[in-house]
């Protein structure tokens, strides 16, 4: 007798049945026949199910658990800064990890020179645990009624809410969509989803037939139609037929070349300035490519002539020239380094004379693949022999195109195509470019701790692996990071961008120094990198202490930018500026900036500059959320008091846009925005509720348009714009000319859709903008 029966207990019976995971089907399965497990199997197919569901055991997710652990950090620790030590635990999101083996993984191995171990049945059971989960869910929500669907997962099928500020803009888990494009998280429009309840009070006002604002926005906008038709010029036959006088052409090369030509290098200066004087000296003998090039040049530096961008209309001649000219045949003939260069300037010119300068990815893309049918992807030490000038030109012009598509593709929410495994072309060397000659022999070794003409690009270049890695996380699909991994990029790209710093500031003060323009500028770039990486989180913030470090990251991030663009403005700098946000008169500030050239960008280019300066001035958003956050959590029966420093940026922001229109800009509904939300903040601030917080609003709305109105007008009427032979009836001037009382409109329309507005990130971030006291 066993000890167990001499006990008088009975043992436990022990279920050895195996627990393997499930393999067929769903259906398969309740049929109880054999499943193929095919996707969709036979049976299902046969059986025309519409769907064929996989389930996931929880052993298989517990194992994919452990797999996504161990390839995001193999050692098994957390990263800190010393080791041994745990990092801090932060909260992840319920979506996998980018580890997408098709493309680049946002999460290189910077920090050490081993390669990662490939682990390619681990990414392949990874994508196949995705794609059952994926099917799983879709056959989830299929049995869902429609509203609680759209609640589950909001996205572009979700209801519309109509809004008046652009045309059908859709809110989704990973970005908006807005007319024909998708811009992924990296875009600046993501924020609009914070904006519901001011949305929706214009939306009611453009319901009313006799409302004031929209019938005047809608003049404006038919003011800056016709604004930009005028601008373009007709077919063109010739070129070079728009070229300014000498004196004024000099000025205009020499902005190009002491801004972003510091930056982004294009030119070999010392044989650009020969060619220079040679088409100066007989302008009929020079090759056309020249004189493109050299427009090109100048159409930079016409952003820089004067506040008012009075040579806008040059600008956007010598643009279209260029356009025309890479259109025309031959095409193998452009295929060239002066063709390349031509390129490179079309795209930064594009942006600053705003002539689609926020489609200019698009453009980068024809121009990164013509770099790789040039081979500009090979070092030159593995091509055909040429002269030192050549190979470091070459690997110059590869360097600014790396540049330019990772800075593009952030600005359009695209993802960037290109990794560092595409090119094994070294990095350009530290040599000014008189040091560089027409030979095989440098004549002076590269500098050491000598500032050059390479410097800031080469500085600049130290961040780029980690600034691919945000920009690839922010912007792919289908496949989303978590908290975790932006925590962890952002301690990488600090580590690059405080040495970045560093070394601007490391070179002797007896020699040449890197100038404003050079530092502010690459830390602008940084900074813009920061706020997209946190802002996916910043809704969240808001309300979880958890995420409270992106919501810092965001504001301190915004506020340094917007100081780097405006460094010498008083409002900004001095903490002790008071007033009232609006101006109640009728006498508005301009900026004055003369001698900055940031700043001027700023003000008169578009594309990047307009959206360093619009990102920044998310200040005003960020500054309304603290304090609708501050006026729900508070309990005095004082009204919350915003930080002083914010508060100037909003007083700065509103001449800022003022400035803008006034040298040329057409869209005015960034500066009736801007002023409807310092509006908003000045009556939360006074402790005024309900209908006086719309009357506020509104009240500031119409201001702004009026201005605006009477700006644009100015700017059709000015010679700057007339063109002789554009039709009589192409505007009808009769509709815009009526009196105050006549300010109606009928052709009124909802030209604003945001859908699911609530969701940011797949999930409902339940911030209401405007205070639950205002009653539309």
């Amino acid at each position: 007798m066993t000890p167990s029966a001499m006990d008088g207990k009975q043992q436990p019976k022990t279920d050895h049945r195996r627990r393997r995971p499930a393999l067929a089907c769903v259906s398969c399965r309740k049929s109880k026949i054999r499943c193929d497990r095919q996707h969709p199997c036979g049976a299902c197919v046969r059986s025309r199910h519409k769907t064929c569901v996989f389930e996931v055991s929880p052993r298989a997710t517990a194992r994919r658990s452990e797999i996504t652990s161990t390839v995001a950090n193999p050692s098994g620790t957390a990263e800190t800064g010393q080791r041994g030590e745990r990092g801090p635990v932060t909260p992840a999101s319920s979506a996998p990890t980018a580890l997408n083996h098709d493309h680049v993984s946002p999460l290189p191995d910077l920090d050490s020179g081993s390669q990662a171990v490939p682990l390619l049945d681990a990414n392949a059971l990874l994508r196949r645990c995705f794609e059952l989960e994926r099917r799983l869910e879709e056959s989830t929500a299929a049995k869902e009624p429609p509203e609680r669907r759209n609640q589950r997962s909001p996205g572009p099928d979700g209801q519309a809410i109509d809004c008046y500020l652009a045309v059908d803009v859709h809110s989704m888990s990973r970005g908006v969509f807005s007319k024909t494009r998708c811009f992924g998280q990296s875009h600046w429009m993501n924020i609009i989803v914070h904006f519901k309840s001011m949305l929706e009070l214009f939306e009611h006002q453009s319901r009313d037939a006799k409302s004031e604002a929209v019938a005047v926005l809608n003049r404006c906008k038919a003011l800056g139609r016709s604004i930009k038709a005028q601008r373009y010029p007709g077919i063109i036959n010739k070129f070079g037929t728009r070229m300014p006088t000498r004196d004024i052409a000099d000025r205009l090369v020499d902005g190009y070349l002491r801004s972003i030509e510091t930056v982004f290098r294009v030119l070999h200066v010392p044989s650009f300035k020969h060619d220079y004087e040679q088409y100066w000296a007989a302008p009929n003998t020079v090759e056309s490519s020249f004189v493109i090039q050299l427009q090109l040049i100048m159409a930079i530096g016409c952003t820089l002539y004067d506040d008012s961008f009075s040579m806008r209309k040059s600008a956007v001649q010598w643009v279209v020239e260029a356009q025309y000219w890479l259109l025309g045949p031959p095409a193998k003939g452009k295929l060239t380094i002066t063709g390349l260069q031509i390129m490179i300037l079309l795209t930064i010119a594009r942006e600053t004379a705003s002539v689609g300068g926020d489609l200019v990815w698009i453009h980068v893309g024809s121009l990164l693949r013509s770099a790789f049918c040039m081979g500009l992807h090979r070092d030159p030490s593995r091509l055909p022999k040429m002269s030192q000038l050549d190979a470091e030109i070459r690997r110059r012009l590869w360097n600014t195109i790396l540049e330019l598509e990772l800075k593009t593709s952030g600005d359009s929410g695209g993802f960037p195509t290109i990794s560092a495994e595409i090119s094994d072309t070294r990095a350009p060397a530290n040599l000014d470019d008189t040091d560089l000659m027409d030979d095989d022999e440098l004549s002076n070794p590269e500098a050491g701790d000598r500032f050059t003409d390479m410097s800031v690009p080469l500085a600049l270049r130290e961040s780029f692996r980690d600034r691919l890695a945000i920009y690839q996380m922010l912007n792919a699909t289908p496949f989303r990071g978590t908290y975790e991994d932006t925590v962890q990029l952002h301690r990488r790209f600090m580590t690059s961008f405080k040495g970045i710093m560093k070394r601007l500031k490391s070179y002797p003060q007896s020699g040449r120094q890197p100038t404003a323009f050079q530092c502010r500028l690459t830390e602008i770039i940084a900074r813009r990198c920061l706020i997209g990486l946190h802002l996916p989180w910043f809704g969240a913030g808001l309300r979880e202490p958890a995420f409270s470090f992106s919501r810092k990251e965001v504001i301190e991030s915004a506020v340094k930018s917007y100081r780097l663009l405006f460094p010498s403005a008083p409002s900004i700098t001095s903490p002790s500026v008071s007033g009232p946000l609006v101006n109640s008169g009728e006498d508005l500030d301009v900026l004055s900036i003369e001698g900055d050239d940031l700043a001027r960008f700023a003000i008169c280019g578009a594309g990047f500059w307009r959206l360093v300066a619009t990102q920044a001035t998310t200040v005003v958003v960020i500054i309304l959320l603290e304090l609708q956050t501050a006026l729900q959590e508070e309990d005095s029966i004082e009204p919350p008091t915003p930080r002083p420093d914010l508060l100037n940026i909003i007083r700065h922001a509103l001449p800022y846009y003022l400035s803008r229109i006034k040298a040329g800009e057409t869209n005015v509904k960034a500066y009736m925005f801007g002023a409807a939300l310092a509006a908003y903040v000045q009556a939360l601030m006074d402790g005024l509720e309900g209908p006086k917080i719309t009357e506020l609003i509104l009240s500031a709305a119409k201001k702004t348009e009026r201005l605006c109105f009477d700006l644009l007008k100015q700017q059709l009427a000015s010679t700057e714009y007339i063109d002789a032979n554009a039709s009589e009836n192409q505007f009808d001037w009769d509709s815009l000319m009526k009196t105050d009382e006549e300010w109606t409109d009928n052709s009124m329309g909802a030209f604003f859709e945001v859908s699911s507005v609530e969701g940011f990130l797949g999930s409902s971030i339940g911030f209401d903008f405007m205070s639950s006291s205002m009653t539309f």
